[in-house]
């Protein structure tokens, strides 16, 4: 009886087709799947390489913005003309508390206008130039510029890298100019003066207040006359 040899099924077309396909995928992922290298980027001043080295960690922080009078369309920009912060209308002890992000951890210098009134048109601030979400309209009343980051103490940045906390950056709005303060917040009790604010400093400091009682009085410096003026918020 002769024997049967057994011989191996023939390889379907389909998976010749797809053992094809698989080899010609390899092939392109292996050629053709080189990364474009990155643009190159301009390499950055001395100033912003001294403040990356200052606010290493710090890519923004929590802002607070009072104002000592009645102010009416107040826009504050960055170095770059960005809005950093904008408000129709505050009036004194109301307060606005904000988060924000910098490139150096702090804007370099920032721009305050407000005026005595805002108009209100479709697209009003973009055909005025100005950024979207920007107050305009009416005589001007204040117009400054101030730095801000060469400001901030290398002991309040190397403190919060060390213990952390958050950074606080604050504007009051004065009719002679604008006040810069900051500080690090952190637990309640925790600060010197019995709140949870360390390194407090700057131009002005905001009352602290518990439970409606004033328990240490708010100040400020006078832009024009150095004058140090205090305040129950």
């Amino acid at each position: 009886m002769q024997s049967i040899e057994a011989s191996s099924p023939p390889v379907s077309l389909l998976r010749r087709t797809l053992l094809l396909a698989g080899i010609i995928t390899l092939s392109g992922c292996s050629s053709g799947g080189r990364r474009t290298p990155p643009e190159p980027t301009e390499p950055l001043s001395a100033e912003d390489a001294q403040l990356k080295r200052k606010f290493l960690g710090l890519r923004g922080g929590q802002l607070r913005v009072d104002s000592l009078f009645r102010v009416r369309g107040l826009n504050i920009f960055d170095e770059h003309g960005r809005l950093f912060f904008a408000m129709g209308a505050m009036t004194p002890p109301h307060r606005a508390n904000a988060s924000y992000g910098a490139d150096f951890g702090v804007p370099k210098f920032l721009r305050f206008e407000w005026r005595d009134k805002t108009e209100m048109e479709p697209d009003g601030a973009l055909k005025r130039g100005l950024p979207d979400g920007a107050f305009y309209g009416g005589t001007l009343l204040g117009n400054y510029t101030i730095p801000v980051a060469s400001r901030i103490p290398d002991a309040l940045l190397e403190d919060k890298r060390r213990n952390g906390g958050g950074f606080r950056l604050k504007i009051r709005i004065h009719p002679d100019g604008p006040l810069i303060g900051w500080d690090l917040e952190r637990g309640i009790g925790t600060g010197p003066d019995g709140s949870k604010f360390h390194h407090a400093g700057g131009d002005f400091q905001e009352a602290y207040i518990y439970q409606g009682e004033v328990l240490r009085k708010g100040w400020f410096i006078h832009p024009k006359t150095g004058e140090r003026i205090e305040t129950d918020y």
